[in-house]
């Protein structure tokens, strides 16, 4: 991966939105460890710093703006408010709206919390997040959690209809039918009227959005590790550089609606 904010990578940028660029271009974020920081053995999940809440106020005055997560619809829009019109929650599930979850769906989750919290009961550290169409175990509060993560694995494959997606210190549980976040870019990028995607993630769960590439997605992993997307920032606290970036390269844009 390339260090996108290295100063011979500039052009890279300008070519997305700069003058010339094309005219509807989506920035789509990942929220936690990419709008805000992660907290250590807090699965809550922090706020946005203001110099970051800031520049994406700005940004979504210019381009159209989405924040793609894999928290509830309700528990991203707290975070985010109404500086974003565009808020995914739930992997992709709940795209752009709180989504009744179907009956059956409901059921379901809070049989596998159920099968979980008995196959895991004893076991430290471990943390539900019970989302109710989706379900996150994390597993990183407490020492040795190493011993914990085999736990967790070993009960959630013993699960039926699943799709488990594994992140940092966190196994989310999903219903095998239910989208992805690379389900969510393609429908946004249709229903806005959008050419491509930048996207930023940092994530296991962002890797469906990478895996798309170019030309539909300019995929941007936050921090260390591997991933399918071409470009990287350092750190979580280089993002407020980049979202500057964007803001110099195409000062006179304004945002058009999508027809």
């Amino acid at each position: 991966m390339k260090d996108l904010l290295h100063p011979r990578h500039r052009p890279a940028i300008a070519r997305l939105v700069g003058v010339g660029a094309p005219e509807r271009l989506l920035l789509a974020f990942d929220y936690d460890g990419v709008l805000a920081p992660l907290v250590a053995r807090n699965p809550r999940g922090a706020g946005m710093r203001p110099r970051t809440r800031a520049l994406l106020a700005e940004l979504a005055g210019r381009h159209p703006v989405a924040v793609v997560s894999g928290r509830e619809w309700r528990d991203t829009h707290r975070f985010v408010g109404d500086i974003v019109a565009h808020v995914v929650g739930n992997h992709g599930f709940e795209l752009g709206h709180p989504v009744p979850v179907p009956r059956r769906v409901l059921r379901q989750v809070r049989a596998w919390r159920h099968e979980l919290e008995r196959a895991l009961a004893g076991v430290p550290g471990v943390h539900f997040e019970d989302k109710r169409s989706t379900l996150s175990i994390h597993y990183g509060l407490a020492r040795g959690w190493r011993r914990s993560e085999k736990a967790v694995y070993e009960a959630a494959n013993r699960l039926q209809g699943t799709r488990l997606i594994p992140g940092k210190k966190v196994l989310n549980v999903l219903p095998g039918s239910f989208p992805n976040k690379g389900d969510a870019i393609r429908a946004l990028v249709a229903r806005l009227d959008c050419t491509s995607a930048l996207y930023l993630g940092d994530d296991v769960t962002d890797e469906d959005v990478f895996e798309l590439g170019p030309p539909l997605v300019f995929g941007v992993h936050v921090g260390p590790g591997a991933s399918l997307a071409p470009w990287r920032l350092a750190s979580q606290e280089r993002v407020d550089d980049l979202l500057e970036l964007l803001l110099e390269a195409r000062p006179a844009a304004r945002i058009r609606r999508a027809r």
